[in-house]
């Protein structure tokens, strides 16, 4: 489930996403995929980084591999017992 990837924040704004096209399924194949640290800050309570992704991804089985750009902004919460990575946002560039 994605809700155990995301903050209850952004999970939400997916949730209603997913509901405006119908709960049609949607399928991405990524054909190549780099990553490349941007920023990482740690504060008492919290770390962000922020995480950019390039590479070729088909959304069409038929159709052209076509490039893709996207910045991630994860966070892990310090306060927890056992810290995990959660999605807090997904920017398109």
């Amino acid at each position: 489930d994605i809700r155990d990837f995301t903050t209850p924040e952004l999970y939400a704004e997916l949730a209603m996403q997913i509901q405006e096209r119908d709960d049609a399924p949607q399928r991405t194949d990524v054909v190549t995929l780099n990553a490349e640290l941007l920023e990482a800050a740690t504060g008492q309570e919290r770390i962000i980084a922020s995480v950019r992704y390039t590479g070729l991804i088909r959304e069409d089985a038929a159709g052209d591999a076509a490039p893709f750009s996207e910045t991630w902004h994860v966070v892990k919460d310090l306060k927890h017992p056992m810290p995990t990575w959660h999605i807090a946002g997904i920017q398109q560039s």
